[in-house]
């Protein structure tokens, strides 16, 4: 008797079926009854609709629904709604497999502790044609999805984990009221933070996140995000959304975001990004401040009452 799949693997995507082919392409070869793979169309416009609809088809291991109203964190918990696995994992539309991928994934899975709730796999760059990431600091780097650790280890140590190759025991995203969908890319848009939340969230509950590199994919980098531009609007999001996680989760700022803290910070840093004009950091974190600052002035609804 079959006691169905042992991982369901969440893949969301707006806008993106070319790169949905891509991972699945790299995805499919691996699957056996171990695993279910659960497509979830993020109001995607009409040719990219069609086009999952297609992927659909042709692989008919891959469940394909739909939300009508974009949004990553709504997409992820649809995903979660319809998986049956213990575990869920989720990979981004952008995201393509090594080729034992799934193998050491169950492995990895069959060997956590009860206490084990989260286990972020490693993600390495795949740069365009022709372009690499040399020229990029290690904070720049910090912003592009990537786990490079050799090692594994605790997220209480400093180990990273990213949505882009993430497991979860399903029972405790659950408990913990899945994504919260005031976080989360939306569209375009570059909020985020939804992963960032669900994982201190799992910890705050008292089980343990850590990151293994043993189950790998590669994450495409675009060539809009090696642009100054680009990751000033990034990390100015993420400034906005690191409140909104320490608002949501109903805990004080920590000493670094307080507000006399940031507006302090605000004219040194720009100071910094004057005078030592090629530096990129000082622009980088300059931004994040503004961000920070911005979500201190935008309270919602759902902030008040968590306080």
């Amino acid at each position: 008797m079959s006691k169905g799949p042992l991982v369901s693997i969440v893949i969301c995507s707006h806008n993106r079926s070319a790169d949905v082919s891509e991972c699945l392409r790299a995805l499919i070869p691996q699957l056996g009854a171990q695993a279910e793979v659960i497509l979830v169309d993020s109001a995607s416009g009409p040719e990219d609709k069609a086009e999952m609809a297609k992927l659909a088809m042709l692989y008919p291991a891959v469940r394909l629904t739909r939300v009508d109203q974009a949004g990553l964190s709504l997409a992820r918990n649809r995903g979660v709604q319809l998986a049956v696995a213990d575990w869920v994992v989720f990979l981004d539309d952008d995201a393509v497999p090594f080729s034992d991928w799934l193998s050491k994934l169950l492995a990895t899975i069959a060997a956590a502790s009860p206490s084990q709730a989260v286990i972020g796999g490693g993600i390495y760059p795949r740069w365009p044609e022709g372009m690499n990431g040399e020229h990029l600091s290690k904070r720049w780097k910090m912003f592009l999805s990537l786990a490079e650790a050799e090692r594994p280890g605790s997220v209480t140590d400093g180990y990273p984990v990213n949505g882009a190759n993430y497991a979860i025991r399903r029972r405790v995203l659950r408990d913990i009221g899945g994504f919260s969908e005031k976080l989360g890319r939306v569209g375009g848009s570059l909020i985020s933070g939804d992963d960032s939340h669900v994982t201190k969230t799992v910890l705050d509950a008292g089980f343990r996140a850590d990151f293994d590199p043993a189950f790998k994919v590669y994450h495409k980098i675009s060539r809009e995000r090696l642009n100054l531009s680009w990751i000033l609007r990034r990390t100015f999001w993420e400034g906005f959304s690191e409140i909104r996680i320490f608002r949501s989760r109903a805990i004080p700022l920590p000493p670094h975001l307080r507000p006399i803290k940031l507006i302090a910070s605000l004219p040194a840093l720009l100071f910094l990004s004057v005078v030592h004009f090629q530096n990129q950091d000082y622009k980088i974190r300059l931004a994040m401040c503004i961000g920070a600052c911005t979500s201190l002035l935008t309270r919602t609804d759902h902030d008040r009452s968590a306080q």
